[in-house]
């Protein structure tokens, strides 16, 4: 099915001005409809309305000023461009401060209203897009891809709506496993900049000559191995978000390499020498107390300062306990359908043990312990007892330390594997993940126990 036409109402006392907007407009997706009365243009808005309305300001009988009263007394969204000749410039600007979108110099080329009709349109869509996505984030708990409905949560998605509109730069911080990153992709999805790339990047992964690198890329022959051109990460984030994870890993050199090109939002190259302009938003995130890294002198007070216009605390999951429940919830119907494990849910005791639990790793922590619970249940409900070491234990082991003699660590390690396995249908590739151990080492080690270790 095509797409419903773009209406629009032209209004103007001039009938060969409309007669060639209608012609040029036929050559188009418009469907223009043409009024010399602005009258009869208001009447008709009134049964049909319309996506956008161009109207000239001086007209017989009621004037263009007149007709963008009613209109916005009508709708306050409709875009509506104005015509105005020449000398009368001041015309177009009180018709702004009434509620015009935008206005046209009188004579114009039908190319030149073209662009702005095409770029008010996009504009409108875009805003109406927002409003929708913020009605619909109002409406559940589950918001920017988090669940929370603690007053703590509620007030970082308040912050996240107002800061996503506009492009300073963030500094998020927070415990390991809060969720920094979510909230760095939520600043993106829900700015003007959605439609462009996120780029993320972890600073404390990269040394600062391969972090120069990855940043402003380099040109063939910049140093050995350099055998072609590589575009960085701020070229390619270019009109979009550029995230900076751990940030406080980044060297004194390279934060004021970095600063000047986030000031200037202008890079080099490795090797180069022509400046490249780039448009970036620059999201920063880091578990680590950034003023008192400048405080320590660890951290350049202008990169911190340039960086942090707006910062961000993610809280810790324990001060937001009461969101615990909804959390495993959520985790427990991700991970049985991922599993393909029938299961309901944990019961009341497993529950109050989650919810009473310290996660020092936050919701990671949280969200692994429910995939091990899942991945290793036995019926329809879940139980947890409490610490597991990270091995789980939704079930007892296949060993009693009370009914046998010792058994070596070999031994032991033999039975718990082959514990897994049986509780994964023989999935060595599941296992593997569930042991923390890639599926080579799983294969090496039952081949060692004499069995068949078939990669799977």
């Amino acid at each position: 099915m095509s797409a419903k036409p773009v209406r629009i109402m032209f209004v103007d006392d001039d009938a060969v001005t409309g007669r060639v907007m209608k012609r040029n407009c036929d050559t188009t997706a418009y469907d223009c409809t043409i009024y010399q009365s602005a009258a009869e243009c208001l009447e008709d808005f009134k049964r049909e309305g319309a996506d956008l309305i161009i109207t000239d300001l001086r007209m017989p009988g009621m004037s263009g000023f007149e007709l963008l009263s009613e209109i916005r007394a009508i709708d306050q969204e409709v875009p509506v461009l104005v015509m105005t000749g020449y000398s009368s410039v001041e015309n177009a600007v009180e018709a702004m401060k009434r509620g015009a979108t935008d206005f046209i110099k009188k004579p114009f080329e039908f190319d030149e209203l073209k662009l702005m009709v095409d770029r008010t349109l996009q504009s409108a869509r875009l805003r109406t897009e927002n409003q929708l996505l913020k009605k619909q984030l109002r409406q559940g708990r589950n918001r920017f891809g988090m669940i929370g409905n603690t007053p703590i949560m509620k007030s970082l998605f308040a912050t996240i709506e107002k800061v996503a509109e506009v492009s300073c730069s963030v500094v998020i911080t927070g415990e390991s496993g809060t969720g920094k990153e979510l909230v760095a992709r939520a600043l993106h999805d829900y700015s003007p900049r959605r439609d462009k790339p996120f780029v993320a990047i972890d600073c404390g992964a990269l040394s600062e000559t391969l972090l120069e690198s990855e940043l402003f890329g380099h040109e063939k022959g910049a140093f050995t191995g350099a055998t072609q051109r590589k575009h960085g990460l701020m070229e390619q984030a270019s009109g979009g978000t550029l995230f900076l994870d751990e940030i406080c890993n980044i060297s004194d050199g390279m934060q004021m390499k970095l600063m000047r090109a986030i000031e200037d939002q202008r890079i080099i190259r490795v090797g180069g020498t022509t400046p490249i302009d780039v448009d970036i938003r620059v999201i920063a995130a880091t578990n680590r107390d950034l003023e008192a890294m400048v405080e320590a002198g660890q951290l350049r007070h202008d990169f911190y300062h340039r960086l942090n216009v707006v910062n961000i605390r993610v809280p810790s999951l324990s001060e937001r306990r009461e969101d615990i429940p909804a959390l495993v919830e959520q985790f427990v119907r991700e991970f049985a359908q991922r599993y393909g494990r029938k299961v309901q849910g944990f019961d009341s005791v497993s529950m109050r043990n989650l919810c009473d639990a310290d996660w020092p790793g936050n919701v990671r922590e949280l969200r692994n312990t429910v995939e091990r619970c899942v991945i290793l249940s036995d019926g329809p409900i879940l139980k947890w007892s409490g610490r597991d070491n990270g091995q789980g234990n939704t079930n007892n082991l296949p060993v009693s330390f009370s009914d046998r003699d010792f058994l070596s660590l070999t031994e032991l390690e033999q039975e718990y594997i082959h514990h897994v396995l049986r509780c994964l249908d023989g999935k060595k590739t599941k296992a593997a993940k569930v042991l923390g151990i890639d599926k080579t080492t799983l294969w090496r080690k039952l081949r060692r126990y004499g069995e068949d270790g078939q990669r799977v």
